[in-house]
Protein backbone atom coordinates (compact mmCIF):
# COMPACT_ATOMS: atom_id res chain seq x y z
CA UNK A 1 0.00 0.00 0.00
CA UNK A 2 2.93 2.51 0.52
CA UNK A 3 4.38 1.60 -2.41
CA UNK A 4 1.22 2.38 -4.33
CA UNK A 5 0.44 5.69 -2.23
CA UNK A 6 4.09 7.20 -2.84
CA UNK A 7 3.79 6.36 -7.13
CA UNK A 8 0.13 8.25 -6.71
CA UNK A 9 1.92 11.06 -4.83
CA UNK A 10 4.64 11.10 -7.33
CA UNK A 11 2.85 11.31 -10.69
CA UNK A 12 -0.21 13.59 -9.21
CA UNK A 13 2.55 16.02 -8.15
CA UNK A 14 4.36 15.84 -11.54
CA UNK A 15 1.18 17.20 -13.14
CA UNK A 16 0.69 21.47 -13.90
CA UNK A 17 -2.63 22.04 -11.96
CA UNK A 18 -2.76 25.50 -12.66
CA UNK A 19 -6.67 26.08 -11.61
CA UNK A 20 -5.90 24.70 -8.34
CA UNK A 21 -2.77 26.94 -7.84
CA UNK A 22 0.14 24.23 -7.77
CA UNK A 23 3.21 24.07 -10.71
CA UNK A 24 4.82 21.77 -11.80
CA UNK A 25 7.85 23.30 -11.83
CA UNK A 26 7.80 24.95 -8.54
CA UNK A 27 6.16 21.66 -6.53
CA UNK A 28 8.01 19.17 -5.36
CA UNK A 29 6.55 16.10 -3.47
CA UNK A 30 7.63 15.58 0.27
CA UNK A 31 9.89 12.49 0.36
CA UNK A 32 10.55 10.09 2.96
CA UNK A 33 14.14 10.09 2.43
CA UNK A 34 14.53 13.56 4.00
CA UNK A 35 12.82 12.89 6.90
CA UNK A 36 15.85 12.98 9.10
CA UNK A 37 16.30 16.61 7.84
CA UNK A 38 14.62 19.90 9.19
CA UNK A 39 12.20 21.32 6.43
CA UNK A 40 14.72 24.70 6.86
CA UNK A 41 17.99 22.48 6.81
CA UNK A 42 15.93 21.13 3.13
CA UNK A 43 15.38 24.23 2.26
CA UNK A 44 19.09 25.72 2.60
CA UNK A 45 20.05 22.80 0.78
CA UNK A 46 18.39 23.70 -2.27
CA UNK A 47 19.70 27.23 -3.01
CA UNK A 48 17.15 28.90 -0.71
CA UNK A 49 14.05 27.16 -2.18
CA UNK A 50 10.76 27.54 -0.98
CA UNK A 51 9.43 24.79 1.65
CA UNK A 52 6.39 22.89 -0.62
CA UNK A 53 3.25 22.23 1.52
CA UNK A 54 1.31 19.93 -0.70
CA UNK A 55 -2.16 19.86 0.24
CA UNK A 56 -4.58 17.34 -0.56
CA UNK A 57 -8.66 17.12 -0.47
CA UNK A 58 -11.62 15.93 -1.53
CA UNK A 59 -13.63 18.86 -2.49
CA UNK A 60 -14.58 19.90 -6.14
CA UNK A 61 -12.65 23.13 -7.33
CA UNK A 62 -16.20 25.08 -6.50
CA UNK A 63 -16.22 23.93 -2.35
CA UNK A 64 -15.55 25.52 0.59
CA UNK A 65 -12.49 23.63 0.90
CA UNK A 66 -10.79 24.32 -2.07
CA UNK A 67 -11.62 27.84 -1.33
CA UNK A 68 -10.02 27.35 2.01
CA UNK A 69 -6.94 26.06 0.56
CA UNK A 70 -6.29 28.71 -1.38
CA UNK A 71 -6.72 31.44 1.34
CA UNK A 72 -3.79 29.08 2.91
CA UNK A 73 -1.38 29.55 0.14
CA UNK A 74 -2.53 32.95 -0.23
CA UNK A 75 -1.54 33.83 3.43
CA UNK A 76 1.61 31.59 3.27
CA UNK A 77 3.08 32.76 0.42
CA UNK A 78 2.22 36.53 1.25
CA UNK A 79 3.52 36.46 5.21
CA UNK A 80 6.33 33.92 5.02
CA UNK A 81 8.86 35.90 3.44
CA UNK A 82 8.84 33.28 0.35
CA UNK A 83 9.67 30.18 3.03
CA UNK A 84 6.74 28.42 1.92
CA UNK A 85 5.18 27.18 -1.95
CA UNK A 86 1.84 25.66 -1.57
CA UNK A 87 0.40 23.53 -3.91
CA UNK A 88 -3.14 22.50 -3.90
CA UNK A 89 -5.06 19.06 -5.61
CA UNK A 90 -8.73 18.79 -5.14
CA UNK A 91 -11.02 15.54 -5.79
CA UNK A 92 -9.20 13.46 -4.44
CA UNK A 93 -6.50 13.56 -6.97
CA UNK A 94 -3.39 12.42 -4.81
CA UNK A 95 -5.88 9.33 -3.47
CA UNK A 96 -9.10 9.17 -1.49
CA UNK A 97 -9.83 10.53 1.79
CA UNK A 98 -8.21 7.56 3.24
CA UNK A 99 -5.17 7.62 1.45
CA UNK A 100 -4.51 11.24 1.96
CA UNK A 101 -4.43 10.28 5.66
CA UNK A 102 -2.17 7.45 5.46
CA UNK A 103 0.24 10.19 3.28
CA UNK A 104 -0.09 12.47 6.20
CA UNK A 105 0.72 10.52 8.75
CA UNK A 106 3.14 8.62 7.23
CA UNK A 107 4.95 12.20 6.31
CA UNK A 108 4.66 11.58 2.38
CA UNK A 109 2.00 14.24 2.20
CA UNK A 110 2.43 18.02 4.24
CA UNK A 111 -1.24 18.70 4.69
CA UNK A 112 -5.05 17.19 3.82
CA UNK A 113 -8.04 17.49 5.11
CA UNK A 114 -9.88 15.20 6.95
CA UNK A 115 -13.80 14.56 7.79
CA UNK A 116 -15.34 10.98 9.19
CA UNK A 117 -12.29 9.02 7.59
CA UNK A 118 -10.48 10.37 10.99
CA UNK A 119 -11.66 7.47 13.11
CA UNK A 120 -9.58 4.68 11.64
CA UNK A 121 -6.69 6.49 13.09
CA UNK A 122 -7.80 8.72 15.67
CA UNK A 123 -10.09 6.67 18.06
CA UNK A 124 -11.66 9.56 19.74
CA UNK A 125 -12.50 11.45 16.51
CA UNK A 126 -15.64 9.38 16.98
CA UNK A 127 -16.72 12.47 19.34
CA UNK A 128 -18.05 14.13 16.46
CA UNK A 129 -20.68 11.74 15.95
CA UNK A 130 -22.24 12.99 18.96
CA UNK A 131 -26.24 13.55 17.44
CA UNK A 132 -27.83 16.53 18.64
CA UNK A 133 -24.88 18.59 20.54
CA UNK A 134 -25.38 22.18 19.24
CA UNK A 135 -28.69 23.81 19.13
CA UNK A 136 -27.83 26.43 16.13
CA UNK A 137 -24.56 26.87 13.97
CA UNK A 138 -23.21 29.77 16.51
CA UNK A 139 -22.52 27.46 18.82
CA UNK A 140 -20.92 24.95 16.15
CA UNK A 141 -18.26 27.77 15.66
CA UNK A 142 -18.03 28.66 19.27
CA UNK A 143 -16.80 24.63 20.00
CA UNK A 144 -14.56 24.14 17.22
CA UNK A 145 -13.40 27.53 15.98
CA UNK A 146 -13.33 29.40 19.79
CA UNK A 147 -12.97 26.77 22.51
CA UNK A 148 -9.05 26.76 22.74
CA UNK A 149 -9.29 23.87 25.66
CA UNK A 150 -10.95 21.54 23.40
CA UNK A 151 -8.54 22.05 20.45
CA UNK A 152 -5.96 21.13 22.81
CA UNK A 153 -7.35 18.33 24.44
CA UNK A 154 -7.85 16.97 20.36
CA UNK A 155 -4.45 17.98 19.56
CA UNK A 156 -3.17 15.69 21.69
CA UNK A 157 -5.10 12.96 20.51
CA UNK A 158 -4.18 13.73 17.00
CA UNK A 159 -0.53 13.91 17.78
CA UNK A 160 -0.33 10.31 18.93
CA UNK A 161 -1.69 9.17 16.02
CA UNK A 162 1.41 11.28 13.75
CA UNK A 163 -1.35 14.10 12.79
CA UNK A 164 -0.87 17.99 13.89
CA UNK A 165 -4.45 19.47 14.39
CA UNK A 166 -4.19 23.10 12.94
CA UNK A 167 -8.02 23.65 13.04
CA UNK A 168 -11.55 23.26 11.80
CA UNK A 169 -13.63 24.95 9.47
CA UNK A 170 -17.72 24.73 10.13
CA UNK A 171 -19.30 24.11 6.92
CA UNK A 172 -22.80 23.76 8.41
CA UNK A 173 -25.87 21.12 9.42
CA UNK A 174 -26.39 17.87 7.96
CA UNK A 175 -29.70 18.19 7.43
CA UNK A 176 -32.84 14.89 5.97
CA UNK A 177 -34.14 15.19 2.74
CA UNK A 178 -37.29 12.59 1.67
CA UNK A 179 -40.62 12.86 -0.06
CA UNK A 180 -42.40 14.20 2.73
CA UNK A 181 -41.65 16.08 6.26
CA UNK A 182 -39.61 14.70 8.83
CA UNK A 183 -41.32 16.65 12.07
CA UNK A 184 -41.17 13.85 14.65
CA UNK A 185 -39.32 10.50 15.16
CA UNK A 186 -42.68 9.02 13.87
CA UNK A 187 -42.07 10.34 10.18
CA UNK A 188 -39.20 8.26 9.97
CA UNK A 189 -41.26 4.79 10.33
CA UNK A 190 -40.36 2.22 7.52
CA UNK A 191 -38.46 4.52 5.20
CA UNK A 192 -35.17 3.74 4.52
CA UNK A 193 -32.56 6.20 5.20
CA UNK A 194 -29.09 6.18 3.05
CA UNK A 195 -25.93 6.63 5.78
CA UNK A 196 -22.53 6.81 5.55
CA UNK A 197 -21.08 3.36 6.60
CA UNK A 198 -20.42 4.00 10.07
CA UNK A 199 -22.22 1.94 13.13
CA UNK A 200 -22.78 5.58 15.16
CA UNK A 201 -24.70 7.12 12.75
CA UNK A 202 -26.79 3.91 11.90
CA UNK A 203 -27.32 3.44 15.56
CA UNK A 204 -28.33 6.94 15.69
CA UNK A 205 -30.91 6.98 12.98
CA UNK A 206 -32.18 3.49 14.49
CA UNK A 207 -33.11 4.92 17.72
CA UNK A 208 -34.96 7.42 16.01
CA UNK A 209 -37.46 5.23 13.81
CA UNK A 210 -35.78 5.05 10.62
CA UNK A 211 -34.68 2.08 8.75
CA UNK A 212 -30.82 3.38 7.98
CA UNK A 213 -28.81 2.03 5.14
CA UNK A 214 -24.76 2.07 3.91
CA UNK A 215 -25.08 3.23 0.59
CA UNK A 216 -22.19 4.42 -1.91
CA UNK A 217 -22.49 8.15 -2.32
CA UNK A 218 -21.67 7.63 -5.92
CA UNK A 219 -24.42 5.79 -6.36
CA UNK A 220 -26.85 7.76 -4.47
CA UNK A 221 -28.12 10.12 -6.68
CA UNK A 222 -29.97 7.04 -9.51
CA UNK A 223 -31.01 5.30 -6.05
CA UNK A 224 -33.10 8.44 -4.93
CA UNK A 225 -34.26 8.48 -8.72
CA UNK A 226 -35.32 4.79 -8.55
CA UNK A 227 -36.48 5.26 -5.41
CA UNK A 228 -34.48 2.03 -4.01
CA UNK A 229 -33.42 4.64 -1.09
CA UNK A 230 -36.43 6.64 0.25
CA UNK A 231 -34.64 9.40 2.20
CA UNK A 232 -30.78 10.60 2.65
CA UNK A 233 -29.04 13.20 4.89
CA UNK A 234 -26.19 15.81 3.76
CA UNK A 235 -24.90 19.06 4.11
CA UNK A 236 -27.19 21.58 2.31
CA UNK A 237 -23.69 22.51 0.40
CA UNK A 238 -23.89 18.88 -1.42
CA UNK A 239 -27.51 18.28 -1.50
CA UNK A 240 -26.96 21.24 -3.93
CA UNK A 241 -24.00 20.38 -5.61
CA UNK A 242 -25.25 16.80 -6.26
CA UNK A 243 -28.66 18.02 -7.11
CA UNK A 244 -30.56 15.41 -4.68
CA UNK A 245 -32.83 17.97 -4.28
CA UNK A 246 -34.31 16.79 -7.74
CA UNK A 247 -35.46 13.51 -6.65
CA UNK A 248 -36.56 14.92 -3.09
CA UNK A 249 -40.07 16.89 -2.57
CA UNK A 250 -38.63 18.32 1.08
CA UNK A 251 -35.35 18.69 2.97
CA UNK A 252 -35.87 18.83 6.87
CA UNK A 253 -33.60 20.68 8.91
CA UNK A 254 -33.07 17.95 10.99
CA UNK A 255 -29.19 19.53 11.78
CA UNK A 256 -28.61 16.06 14.03
CA UNK A 257 -25.31 16.76 12.80
CA UNK A 258 -22.70 19.63 12.23
CA UNK A 259 -20.95 19.21 8.99
CA UNK A 260 -16.71 20.20 9.70
CA UNK A 261 -13.45 19.83 7.75
CA UNK A 262 -10.47 18.92 9.96
CA UNK A 263 -7.29 20.52 8.77
CA UNK A 264 -4.34 18.25 9.43
CA UNK A 265 -0.23 18.64 8.71
CA UNK A 266 2.28 16.01 9.00
CA UNK A 267 3.18 15.53 12.49
CA UNK A 268 7.12 14.95 11.44
CA UNK A 269 6.37 17.56 8.73
CA UNK A 270 5.55 20.57 11.58
CA UNK A 271 7.85 19.66 14.18
CA UNK A 272 10.74 19.64 11.50
CA UNK A 273 10.09 23.91 11.41
CA UNK A 274 11.00 26.48 12.99
CA UNK A 275 9.04 28.16 15.95
CA UNK A 276 8.57 30.89 13.35
CA UNK A 277 7.88 29.00 10.64
CA UNK A 278 5.14 26.92 13.25
CA UNK A 279 3.72 30.41 14.23
CA UNK A 280 3.26 31.46 10.79
CA UNK A 281 1.91 28.10 9.28
CA UNK A 282 -0.77 28.09 12.20
CA UNK A 283 -1.76 31.66 11.52
CA UNK A 284 -2.33 30.24 7.73
CA UNK A 285 -4.77 27.59 8.65
CA UNK A 286 -6.78 29.78 11.20
CA UNK A 287 -7.13 32.31 7.66
CA UNK A 288 -7.95 28.91 5.83
CA UNK A 289 -10.22 27.77 8.33
CA UNK A 290 -12.67 31.10 8.37
CA UNK A 291 -12.95 31.61 4.53
CA UNK A 292 -13.82 28.31 3.98
CA UNK A 293 -16.16 28.53 6.98
CA UNK A 294 -17.35 31.91 5.66
CA UNK A 295 -17.78 30.47 2.26
CA UNK A 296 -20.08 27.91 3.21
CA UNK A 297 -22.13 29.51 5.68
CA UNK A 298 -22.56 32.86 3.50
CA UNK A 299 -23.26 30.64 0.06
CA UNK A 300 -26.10 28.25 1.98
CA UNK A 301 -28.57 30.87 2.09
CA UNK A 302 -28.36 31.54 -1.97
CA UNK A 303 -28.44 27.50 -2.56
CA UNK A 304 -31.29 27.10 -0.20
CA UNK A 305 -33.29 29.53 -2.14
CA UNK A 306 -32.23 27.82 -5.66
CA UNK A 307 -33.82 24.75 -4.45
CA UNK A 308 -36.71 26.19 -3.40
CA UNK A 309 -37.41 27.85 -6.65
CA UNK A 310 -36.95 24.13 -8.07
CA UNK A 311 -39.79 23.41 -6.19
CA UNK A 312 -38.22 21.59 -3.09
CA UNK A 313 -39.74 22.64 0.15
CA UNK A 314 -37.84 23.52 3.15
CA UNK A 315 -38.99 22.70 6.90
CA UNK A 316 -37.53 24.09 9.91
CA UNK A 317 -38.05 22.63 13.25
CA UNK A 318 -39.36 24.02 16.36
CA UNK A 319 -37.39 23.89 19.32
CA UNK A 320 -40.09 21.16 20.81
CA UNK A 321 -39.58 19.34 17.37
CA UNK A 322 -35.95 18.56 17.63
CA UNK A 323 -36.16 18.23 21.70
CA UNK A 324 -38.04 14.93 20.22
CA UNK A 325 -35.33 13.86 18.20
CA UNK A 326 -32.67 14.29 21.00
CA UNK A 327 -34.79 12.32 23.57
CA UNK A 328 -34.46 9.51 20.82
CA UNK A 329 -30.94 9.49 20.33
CA UNK A 330 -30.09 9.25 24.17
CA UNK A 331 -28.86 5.51 23.46
CA UNK A 332 -26.25 6.96 21.00
CA UNK A 333 -24.80 9.23 23.42
CA UNK A 334 -24.47 6.60 25.95
CA UNK A 335 -22.64 4.47 22.69
CA UNK A 336 -20.20 7.74 22.05
CA UNK A 337 -19.57 7.95 25.63
CA UNK A 338 -18.58 4.80 26.05
CA UNK A 339 -15.59 5.16 23.22
CA UNK A 340 -14.11 8.37 23.97
CA UNK A 341 -11.77 9.39 26.73
CA UNK A 342 -13.51 11.34 29.28
CA UNK A 343 -11.01 14.57 29.25
CA UNK A 344 -12.30 14.59 25.03
CA UNK A 345 -16.28 14.06 26.32
CA UNK A 346 -15.81 16.59 28.98
CA UNK A 347 -14.09 18.85 26.73
CA UNK A 348 -16.58 18.21 23.46
CA UNK A 349 -20.15 18.52 25.86
CA UNK A 350 -19.50 20.90 28.35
Amino acid sequence: MKKRLMSVLAVVTSLTLAACGGSAGAAKPAESGNSGQTAETQKAASGGEAITINIGHGGAESTAQQVGCLALKDYLEKNSGGAFAVNIYPNNSMGNDDELCQMVQSGNLEMCLANSIIVNYVDDGVIYDLFYNFNNIDDVKKKYMEDENFLNVMREKYSAAGFWLGGYSVHGFRVATANKPITSPADLKGLTFRVMQNDLHIEGWQCMGATPTPFSFSELYTALQQKTIDAQENPIELIYSQKFYEQQTHITKTNHLQQTQQWLVSQSFYDSLSDENKKVLDEAITAACEAATSYALDNEAAWTKEIEDYGCTIVDLSDEQRAAFKEAVAPEWDSVKAKVSPDVWEAYTK
